[in-house]
This record gives structure tokens, C-alpha cells and sequence, in this order.
């Protein structure tokens, strides 16, 4: 994603440049400060340090400065309010905000500039902003790594295809293009890690691009149209394509055992389809989808048809005389 750097690339200039306009910012301090990097995901709002109470006090952050810091800055006599701000600039504060378009005191002003920190007002409200803020952040400081495959959307759940190379994944996943589905990403899959959440995107440079065998590279928005790409996506499944073989034949048939894979430490659900000469891969992983869609809601169809059965062979062997218990059952 061109809009979210690496965290160690992540300049107070760049983020004004990004983010300047939807946060509604403008620069107090003309560019004093733009090649300071943004240290932490996380957020101060300098209240305590305002009072004078600096211990522990979290300079390697962005500082907000709301309504309540303004206002009680403003209630203060000039040489105290000079006096505190002058305080926690004794700190390598390297950019403050100014929230709901208000006017930061002359001190903090100068302050910013001689100490070359950044300071911004915006004219949106406190929390939103700092919601904001904490969306973009998260993505720019989250765990990442690339994972080999195909990423595509189909009915609205995120889907990693993955295989060893010349299996055909993108044959597959161009297959469900054909069908109305969405690719995200394909041969490489930048994948971060938020919260509990595992978001794939695209290589910036080859976004929405297929390469396919023969073909070359294929421009999927020029072929299918825009509602056939998008930038990002969750993964909520793998779909794992492995070569049948006779040495290779240990695929699950009836579906009661759950696979799980992981990435960046945390479990995704598994489905491995075996390749086979005729098979409808595209169709399959299709099924695969609408396999995990129904556990999702609670229905575990193998489960259902085993429980199905064993109460037809229990009525079996009870109408024969013969007792089993549901272990039992279950063994045999």
C-alpha cells in the first residue's frame, strides 16, 4: 500500500501528507519539524504534563492538545503557562496537534519552531481525530510479512490460495474473476497483522496485475472492470492446493477434522484441495468458501450427517437387540 509506509519510514511530513487532508490539518510552524520520524502507534495527551508533573511523562509520542488542554492553558497567567509549556519541551517532542481549530498559545508556537517539532491544528474534534489517528498507525506499526499466493474475495470472505509455484493459483483465481469474485493481490500477499485480525494487500507496484503462464502479465481492472479488484482485504481462510498423488493421498473426504494454518501467530482455517487433471478448482474453492461461511453460522454439515448416522445405526442395533454406546459407535 503506497499510503502506509514502513514503520521506519514514517516521517511527521509523511503523515501530514497523507493524512493532512482527511484529518482537516494545517501547519502552525511551517514544515519545523517534517523529517522527525514518528517513534509509537500510540498517543499522549499531555494533561499531567501540563500541571508540572512530569515523571513518566510520554514524550515519544504524538501530542494532543484538545479543548481542555488549551482552555486550561489559556486560564493561566502569561509567565506560568510560558513556564509549563517550556517545561515539557525540555523533552524531544517532535509533533503536537492542535484539535478543534483553536488557537495554540504564542509559546508553544515558538517553542515548536525552535525546538524543530512539528505543531498542527485541526479542525476536527478531539476523538475522532485520535481515532483516526490510532486506524492509521496500527496498520503502519503492525506486525507484516509476505506470504506466497493469491488473495481474492469470494462472497465476501478473504481468501489466501496458496500452493507451490506452477500448481495453478492463478488460474484458479482468475477463474473466479470470471465468476464475479475480487482479486486483492496476486504471486505476492503483504499481509499485517492488527489486533486479532490478519489484513492482506497488494504489491504496490504489480496492484491488480495477474501474471499467468503463457499469457503474461494481465491488467485485471481493464479486463473485468474496477468492482473486480480491491485494495485490502481480511483473510479469513486458506485454501491450500497440493498435487495428488499415489504418494500423496492422505486428503480429508468426510470433512470432521478442522485444519488450521498460521500466520504472524495467529490460527486461520485450513481446507487443502487436492489437484487432479479435470478437477473444477475454481468451483471447488467456491464450495470451500460456502463450507466455511455455514460453520461460521453454526452449521457443521460432517458433523450433522455423523450424528445422523450413528442414530440410524443405534436404531439398528437396538431394533436387533444388539447395544452399542455412541463411543462405540463412533470407533466402529
Amino acid at each position: 500500500m503506497k499510503d502506509v509506509p514502513d514503520r521506519g519510514d514514517l516521517t511527521v511530513g509523511k503523515l501530514f501528507e497523507i493524512l493532512g487532508d482527511r484529518l482537516e490539518m494545517e501547519t502552525v510552524s511551517g514544515n519545523s519539524g517534517f523529517g522527525r520520524m514518528i517513534q509509537s502507534q500510540d498517543i499522549s495527551r499531555p494533561g499531567m504534563a501540563l500541571t508540572g508533573y512530569l515523571h513518566k511523562f510520554l514524550h515519544d509520542r504524538l501530542q494532543i492538545f484538545g479543548e481542555t488542554e488549551i482552555s486550561y492553558l489559556n486560564s493561566l497567567d502569561l509567565p506560568r503557562r510560558n513556564s509549563l509549556i517550556a517545561a515539557i519541551f525540555q523533552f524531544p517532542i517532535y509533533c503536537c496537534i492542535v484539535t478543534k481549530g483553536l488557537e495554540p498559545p504564542d509559546e508553544l508556537v515558538r517553542l515548536s519552531k525552535s525546538n524543530s517539532s512539528a505543531l498542527f491544528r485541526s479542525k476536527m474534534d478531539t476523538t475522532p481525530l485520535i481515532n483516526e489517528l490510532h486506524s492509521y498507525l496500527d496498520l503502519v506499526f503492525a506486525p507484516r510479512t509476505n506470504v506466497y499466493g493469491s488473495l481474492v474475495e469470494v462472497f465476501g470472505a478473504g481468501v489466501l490460495c496458496t500452493g507451490r509455484s506452477a500448481i495453478g493459483k492463478s488460474e484458479t483465481v482468475l477463474g473466479l474473476l470470471e465468476r464475479g469474485h475480487r482479486l486483492i493481490a496476486d504471486d505476492r500477499v503483504h499481509v499485517r497483522r492488527i489486533g486479532n485480525t490478519i489484513i492482506g494487500t497488494g504489491d504496490s507496484a504489480m496492484a491488480h496485475h495477474m501474471e499467468i503462464r503463457g499469457l503474461g502479465l494481465v491488467d485485471v481492472s481493464a479486463f473485468y472492470g474496477i468492482r473486480s479488484v480491491k485494495n485490502r482485504q481480511q483473510i479469513n481462510l486458506e485454501v491450500r492446493l497440493e498435487e495428488w498423488s499415489r504418494d500423496n493421498q492422505d486428503f480429508d473426504r468426510t470433512g470432521l477434522i478442522q485444519k488450521i494454518s498460521t500466520i504472524l501467530d495467529l490460527p486461520i482455517p485450513l481446507t487443502i484441495i487436492p489437484v487432479l487433471p479435470g478437477r473444477n478448482l475454481t468451483l471447488l474453492l467456491e464450495v470451500a468458501v460456502m463450507n466455511y461461511l455455514l460453520l461460521k453460522k453454526g452449521r457443521n454439515v460432517p458433523e450433522e450427517v455423523e450424528k445422523d448416522l450413528i442414530a440410524r445405526i443405534r436404531m439398528k442395533e437396538l431394533k436387533s437387540g444388539k447395544k452399542k454406546n455412541l463411543e462405540d459407535l463412533r470407533e466402529n
